[in-house]
């Protein structure tokens, strides 16, 4: 029996040894299976307003007597309609739903539309403006893209009708064109290429808990028609890597080498102290 809990007590090491080992493709996230149901893509491209949510950062612009004056809620007026950086003012949306203005005092905006607050707004500045006039902007809203275990990056939505062909254009392509993939390949020693696969693109959008998850494939011309899907803020666009097995394969052998090694070690010794008792 003592035999037997020294046998079960090596195996166990070698298990725990085991499942510390290196596996292929360190560098891959958000694995899915292969039998996983994607999201559907919708019939027609249907532009959905923006909706504002807590921490939006908005740029705000008050005008006067139909844009011939603009007002500002610092308590100063310019005589030109053109909004510059001088009459814009910043404002974030609170934790609880409301953004704070001079003025008009704790407002709450979250789930309105730009359209719906920009009316809300000029009608409570009546009561201080002749025909008030406001222009909004949502300024921090934004994608991440992850190209493999290489790089990731933000990318501000620019329109509400942003496609994530554009955001692709706009961030230097599937690979990114190159930007910084050799740099990080040599420095850290990365198992990717620094080469992405363009049929498995995905965007995943809503609640991490679960979200809905969307497969693009750009390796067939078939595919523009599912790059022309709108990008909403806060999607995760991950491109998948090419992994470079030249790097992995030696690397992960050596791996299990040394892990060998260290198990034979550790076998040989507990022999030595098994033939000692």
């Amino acid at each position: 029996m003592k035999y037997d809990i020294k046998t079960y007590s090596f195996l166990l090491l070698l298990i725990v040894a085991l499942s510390s080992c290196a596996t292929f493709n360190p560098s891959k996230m958000l694995k899915i299976p292969a039998d996983y149901p994607y999201a559907k893509f919708p019939d027609s491209v249907k532009i959905e307003p923006y909706k504002i949510a807590i921490n939006d950062v908005i740029n705000f612009s008050l005008y006067t007597n139909d844009g011939f004056k603009m007002a500002s809620v610092s308590g100063y007026a310019t005589e030109t309609g053109i909004s510059t950086g001088a009459g814009m003012t910043t404002f974030k949306v609170r934790s609880n739903g409301k953004v704070k203005m001079p003025v008009l005092g704790e407002l709450p905006v979250v789930g309105l539309t730009v359209k719906e607050m920009e009316e809300l707004l000029e009608d409570r500045f009546k009561q201080y403006f002749v025909n008030p006039f406001v222009t909004l902007e949502i300024t921090n809203k934004r994608i991440y893209l992850f190209r493999g275990g290489i790089s990731a990056s933000m990318v501000t939505l620019e329109s509400e009708n942003t496609t994530l062909f554009e955001v692709l254009a706009k961030s230097g392509g599937v690979s990114g064109g190159g930007t910084g993939t050799s740099a990080a390949n040599s420095s850290m020693g990365s198992s990717a290429s620094g080469m992405n696969y363009a049929s498995k693109i995905k965007i995943i959008r809503g609640d991490l808990k679960k979200p809905d998850i969307y497969l693009v494939d750009l390796s067939r011309i078939e595919g523009l028609k599912d790059a022309d899907i709108i990008m909403h803020s806060n999607d995760i666009v991950y491109i998948e890597p090419v992994i470079n097995y030249a790097y992995t394969i030696p690397s992960d052998i050596a791996s299990f080498t040394g892990l060998i090694s260290s198990v034979l070690s550790v076998f040989l010794v507990y022999k030595l102290v098994s033939a000692k008792q």
